[in-house]
């Protein structure tokens, strides 16, 4: 295997000039990727185990450095699943030693880093496997040792904390949350994702200038792309990072508006005034004004001129961030703008109409499509207001109508026999055994607010993943992680998504 060069590091540093620290992290990365080759044979390519050996090594150099993205991973961990890393025992918890080394957290990511080579086939490898614990003790050895001499990345931890962030330091905020998302190793599939999301649009065919194009893409993903640990944004994990540090004090109280409309109504000497569209009592916001290209908004007009665009808040002040579009506000905008303010408010007027039709129940249970369609219809009224015309239903296995205030209604017609409920007559342990795993596993086969809610419900108490050490080891495992593997597969997390 070809060695790793300082050239491939240094493409993860947040600046162009190696060093000797630099020179000893890519021998790390080396040893651990030649640990790696030996593990996984010709499995990935070449380039893969040398992306995941350089990850693994921008972990320990965050160990090492105290840049606190570790600590604050665990931390989070802790408040949502209840341990330090994501499969932990609580009997290994108490040998586990915060701010260093630990072979739970190699196995944990080694996991992480093979099981994003395998999501692309749909396959969920055992976190358990004992070649993952194997692995992550050989490397675990190394870097206990390295541990004693490795060096702090003293320019790394500077550019972070070395100066207080400002109110006017906005594009300094930018600069760190760019190299957090494309080059830290908790956004492993960022890099790719990205190029994905180029490649996708660009055979569209749209006419747009490359440049442009790929601008506009890297802007979407950095402030709202969620394919990460802990399904956060970028935004969102930089505010947990620096929050032990009075210097990015500031970094708390960022946050960014997807892109939207906003009706210019006035400005003065520094900002400019704009009402948000996408809301039906839209607040008023001050933009900055070196924020915003001026040339492009010579004609504005109050109550008329629309600005197309996505807002981030910082230092007390919105900063318009990526493409703009100027136009004025015409009957079609209005329209559209009414259009979707309406389907978000009838979302949540569904959920209240469906939970009182149904005596309190979020999940209605029915034999056949004829029963589903009577709820729908006779109970909702659903076929007269709406004119919904309902696809063919097989209900073999049954089928399910769940709702919910977040995504409304939705029609279950795959797995119904694996839910545990005393109102599901097709429920089926054996089936349940080895498939409700997928309502957990699985983003295709729900919606993440609805596995939430099965699992709230304790419907799936017979969700199992594959163990060496048994099935009922697999069930526990299962039950103990669940949580953790719905917001990991499913990209999203409560916080946010229920």
């Amino acid at each position: 295997m070809k060695k790793i060069y300082v050239k491939e590091w240094m493409l993860f540093q947040p600046y162009e000039r190696q060093d000797e620290v630099d020179t000893y992290y890519v021998n790390v990365a080396n040893h651990i990727a030649g640990c790696l080759k030996d593990f996984v044979g010709g499995r990935y390519p070449e380039h893969s185990v040398h992306g995941i050996a350089i990850y693994l090594t921008l972990w320990f150099q965050d160990v090492i450095s105290q840049t606190g993205i570790w600590q604050a991973f665990s931390e989070e961990c802790r408040k949502r699943y209840g341990c330090l890393v994501p499969f932990m025992t609580p009997e290994k918890e108490k040998d586990y030693y915060p701010g260093e080394v630990n072979p739970e957290d190699l196995q944990f990511l080694l996991w992480h880093y093979l099981q994003c080579m395998e999501k692309q086939a749909g396959g969920v490898l055992n976190p358990e496997n004992p070649a993952f614990e194997e692995l992550a003790n050989q490397i675990y050895d190394y870097l206990s040792e390295e541990f004693q001499v490795a060096p702090e990345n003293e320019r790394l931890h500077a550019m972070l904390y070395g100066e207080a962030f400002g109110e006017n330091d906005y594009m300094r905020y930018r600069s760190v949350l760019e190299w957090f998302h494309f080059c830290s190793y908790v956004g492993f599939e960022n890099r790719g994702e990205y190029q994905r999301v180029v490649d996708t649009v660009a055979r569209m065919g749209q006419n747009v200038n490359p440049h442009i194009l790929s601008y506009d893409v890297k802007q979407n993903i950095l402030f709202e792309g969620r394919k990460n640990l802990l399904s956060l944004t970028s935004v969102e994990w930089l505010a947990l990072v620096g929050k032990s540090h009075p210097e990015t004090a500031l970094w708390a109280e960022v946050k960014a508006l997807p892109q939207e409309m906003y009706l210019y109504e006035g400005e003065d000497e520094k900002f400019l005034f704009v009402k948000d569209l996408s809301k039906k009592e839209g607040e008023q916001l001050s933009i900055r004004k070196d924020s915003l290209n001026m040339d492009s908004l010579k004609a504005r007009k109050e109550g008329v001129t629309i600005l197309s665009c996505r807002l981030v808040q910082y230092g007390g002040a919105w900063w318009q961030d990526g493409m703009l579009v100027v136009s004025d506000l015409q009957e079609k905008v209005k329209e559209e703008i009414e259009q979707r303010i309406a389907a978000r408010e009838g979302i949540k007027k569904t959920f209240d109409e469906f939970m009182k039709a149904s005596g309190g129940k979020q999940f209605v249970f029915c034999k056949s499509e004829e029963e589903v369609q009577d709820f729908l219809s006779q109970k909702l009224g659903y076929k007269e207001k709406e004119g919904i015309e309902l696809p063919k239903m097989d209900a073999t296995h049954g089928l399910v109508l769940m709702v919910s205030p977040h995504t409304g209604i939705h029609v279950q017609m795959q797995l119904c026999e694996c839910i545990s409920s005393p109102d599901n007559t097709f429920y089926d342990a054996e089936a349940a055994k080895k498939q409700a795993a997928m309502f957990i596993l699985n983003p295709n086969v729900i919606p993440y607010d609805l596995s939430c809610a099965l699992q709230d419900a304790d419907t799936l108490p017979d969700a199992c993943l594959n163990s060496a050490l048994g099935e009922e080891h697999g069930r526990e495992t299962m039950k103990r992680n669940a949580r953790f593997f719905t917001d990991y597969f499913f990209e999203k997390c409560r916080e946010k998504d229920c």
